[in-house]
């Protein structure tokens, strides 16, 4: 008797640490580089773009255009476009890398540009979120921003990256540079100009998407 108590106490013992050794495991895992937390205001919001139209991952380098032909959802900031874009079944380690570029309203002139700041999700089949990448967590490109997403073993049941732009970005002062060469009789003369700039966020704008390293029978 007193062997099989020791035994069955024994083995408690034992499920207990590896349940805590799981659980550490666990909560010492590291986040996603760049990811946000995913909160439940954003899972409703994400299940309600089920009926919308979706655009397959393109092939070669391509632009997106978010306008007014794009479909439309208020993600808590107003109304305003977005690109649901659906990615190919899982085969391989790839890369999804989504630029945009500052725009000016007028010519060269104009001190005001307008600037889509990124907003990325990616989202299972149901169309919950699994990872989300603010405008912070954006590289900058020149005057616009930049985000590859890599897509590996561990991200295999993401289905969808969803772009849209975060209005709720202050301005921001900048400097465009400008290089002029004129020919003045016995050579030529190179000038250029600074120009001040404010940067302001908008809904619309175009994105640069591009797939890299998948092979062709998993396009």
């Amino acid at each position: 008797m007193m062997r099989y108590f020791f035994s069955t106490t024994l083995t408690a013992i034992c499920l207990v640490a590896v349940q805590s050794a799981s659980l550490a495991q666990v909560l010492a895992a590291p986040a996603t580089p760049g990811a946000a937390s995913v909160g439940q205001g954003s899972v409703a919001c994400c299940q309600q773009l089920k009926p919308f139209a979706r655009l397959a991952l393109p092939l070669e380098k391509a632009e997106l255009k978010l306008d007014e032909n794009s479909p439309v959802h208020d993600f808590g900031q107003g109304r305003q476009a977005f690109a649901l874009i659906e990615l190919p079944a899982y085969k391989q380690a790839y890369a999804v890398n989504i630029s945009t570029l500052a725009q000016a309203p007028g010519a060269f002139s104009n001190s005001d540009h307008t600037r889509l700041a990124l907003r990325i999700e990616t989202l299972d089949a149901e169309f919950s979120p699994l990872r989300v990448y603010p405008h912070t967590g954006m590289k900058k490109r020149g005057l616009g921003y930049e985000k590859t997403v890599f897509v590996n073993p561990s991200n295999q049941n993401e289905r969808y990256l969803l772009v849209y732009g975060a209005l709720n970005v202050e301005p921001e002062l900048v400097t465009e540079s400008r290089t002029d060469v004129i020919f003045v009789g016995t050579g030529f003369f190179i000038g250029g100009i600074d120009k001040p700039l404010t940067l302001r966020a908008a809904s619309n704008g175009v994105l640069l998407v591009e797939a890299k390293g998948l092979l062709p029978g998993n396009k």
